[in-house]
């Protein structure tokens, strides 16, 4: 017999797919050799203000970014103690990597991280950039897999990375496959 699944609401697009790595240049490496997905912009040693379910977390991370087509792809590698909580910390623990989030942009942040809570997500954890931008990670509650969805506040200079990546990939020659930044240069 088949049961009528109820649809969560929609967040619009998903503009890209998180994958949570053990090592960050070996997936690099892995993703343009097997897949030909590249060049990755990876950015090292971010630290994000957050709160986690209330509590503040220095959020630390190494980040890469690429598209295949219009849809950017995130690989992240967490470099908080094990000891921290984090909305990675339950999947590093257990040596379970892969994909962790899926991402939206949105034009109301507030707005879509109390839908989503109405619609069963916790675990809620908002990062803020430096320059004060805010993304928010949850997850679904009732999943027995760890489902995470990322908001992502809009502002110009997310859109312009998103463009550039998007132009820059349409034309990669394969050259440059790995460009690395640190994130302090962004302060």
């Amino acid at each position: 017999m088949d049961e009528e699944v109820p649809i969560g609401r929609r967040f619009g697009q998903v503009v890209h797919v998180a994958y949570l790595v053990p090592d960050i240049d070996v997936a690099m490496r892995d993703w343009v050799r097997q897949l030909g997905i590249g060049p990755w912009t990876c950015i090292r040693d971010i630290e994000l203000d957050a709160t986690y379910n209330g509590e503040p977390l220095t959020l630390q991370i190494h980040e890469a970014l690429a598209y295949a087509g219009t849809l950017q792809i995130q690989l992240v590698q967490s470099l908080n103690d094990l000891s921290v909580a984090t909305p990675y910390q339950s999947r590093v623990k257990a040596n379970q990597w892969g994909m962790h989030h899926v991402a939206y942009f949105s034009d109301d942040v507030d707005r879509d991280v109390a839908a989503a809570t109405t619609q069963g997500f916790g675990d809620v954890c908002e990062m803020r950039s430096a320059d004060g931008h805010r993304y928010y990670y949850l997850r679904a509650q009732d999943s027995p897999t760890e489902l995470w969805i990322e908001f992502l506040e809009v502002f110009p200079v997310l859109s312009d990375i998103y463009a550039a990546g998007i132009a820059e990939t349409a034309v990669w020659d394969g050259t440059q496959p790995i460009r690395n930044l640190d994130y302090s240069s962004f302060a």
